[in-house]
């Protein structure tokens, strides 16, 4: 991707991401992305999408990544269960901190992608960048 296209696709993903999206879950019972902007470069920050879904009720849940014409691209999966405080191995608690690696099987392109995540009633979606 040319550095001026790069740079477009990022202020389109800022402009469709609100600010709150930026931020952590907290104990008040919010799911939110705790990144949108990912950079698969290996260097160990940012190199994965991560939804912080609040599940209490340990419901079934639904994590999924499309492409902006509808295709899926992946499933996410089970990172780990938390407490909703910055993550631990803990392997119980109130919250599911889903994960997306776009170098897991068939890398994807950088560019923007939609995620949807399934929890009983509930449907989170958004965007999230992969800037390669």
């Amino acid at each position: 991707m040319k550095p001026c296209k790069a740079i477009l696709t990022l202020l389109a993903a800022l402009a469709l991401a609100p600010a709150a999206a930026f931020c952590s879950a907290s104990a008040l019972g919010r799911s939110v992305a705790l990144n949108r902007l990912v950079t698969p470069n290996g260097d160990g920050w940012n190199d994965y999408f991560i939804f912080r879904c609040y599940n209490p009720r340990d419901a079934a849940v639904d994590a999924k990544i499309y492409d902006l014409a509808g295709r899926e691209v992946a499933q996410m999966s089970l990172r780990q269960r938390s407490t909703g405080t910055p993550p631990t191995e803990s392997s119980s608690g109130e919250f599911y901190d889903l994960m997306w690696n776009p170098n897991k099987g068939e890398k994807v392109p950088g560019g923007v992608y939609v995620y949807q995540v399934r929890m009983e009633e509930k449907v989170y979606k958004g965007t999230v960048v992969i800037i390669r």
